[in-house]
């Protein structure tokens, strides 16, 4: 797999992990199926991209149980789509944090490996909550009946994986710092010279601008305006996923979580 490859790979997974998680979050009775097939098959699609780039055991047992949840929304009785989301979403999950593990297995302090595990499942929540406070928002024009608290409860889960994401970020580098040695100090002398553009492009517009834009989302939506707050969570999804590139990408040649 390329260097290019293997991060955009990893974004993808957290991406469609994330949204499954969204999905777990929005399951009621107001939702329509329609709106649920409509979510998994885009993850499908989404999903099916990467492994086509570079297919992976995990990803493809991930694949096909997206498939099945997909299916079973088709079927009358509601318990099958439930069983086959958490089963996805914990499959999913664990086929999302091998590469951190792995890369982490150099390392027996157990905090750094802890902070490695939370920065894969923040970025996570991050990009699914994004792309699918977008899709929900599209939802609300065909439903206008739904009430706002559900795309509201995306919005929360932004703004918060933002803020944990910054957080992640600043725990990272500090501990580096402070305890990280010689080695760790050369690894973050590279973030100030050679990737420094692409260290800018992660802070200023993955974090700093999905930030902002989780800011403006949450206030559209106490007005309530859903309509605009859609087109928000759009910027959410351009801001996020670059972010989450560049992230990866330093992650894989500096090996710091970022």
């Amino acid at each position: 797999m390329t260097p290019l490859a293997l991060p955009a790979f990893q974004a993808l997974q957290e991406l469609a992990v994330g949204s499954l998680f969204c999905l777990s979050l929005l399951h009621s009775p107001l939702i329509r199926r329609s709106f649920l097939r409509t979510c998994v098959l885009t993850l499908v699609s989404v999903l099916g991209v990467g492994i086509w780039v570079s297919p992976t055991p995990a990803s493809m047992i991930f694949f096909v149980l997206l498939l099945l949840y997909a299916g079973s929304l088709w079927i009358p009785d509601g318990r099958w789509p439930r069983r086959m989301l958490w089963l996805s979403l914990a499959v999913g999950a664990v086929g999302m944090l091998i590469p951190s593990l792995l890369l982490a297995t150099e390392l027996s302090v157990f905090p750094q490996i802890a902070v490695r595990i939370v920065t894969t499942l923040t970025s996570a929540l991050l990009l699914g909550s994004a792309l699918t406070g977008m899709l929900l928002g599209h939802h609300y024009l065909r439903d206008p009946k739904l009430p706002v608290a559900l795309i509201r409860r995306l919005a929360i889960l932004f703004i918060l994986s933002t803020v944990l994401q910054g957080l992640c970020l600043t725990v990272n580098l500090g501990s580096l710092y402070l305890s990280g040695g010689d080695e760790a100090m050369a690894r973050i002398g590279l973030l100030s010279t050679s990737y420094l553009p692409v260290f800018l492009g992660r802070v200023v517009v993955g974090t700093l601008g999905s930030f902002v834009v989780a800011c403006v989302i949450w206030d559209t939506l106490r007005i309530p305006n859903v309509q605009s707050a859609t087109g928000f969570f759009y910027i959410a999804i351009l801001t996020g996923t670059i972010g989450e590139f560049l992230g990866r990408f330093l992650w894989y040649t500096t090996l710091i979580p970022l």
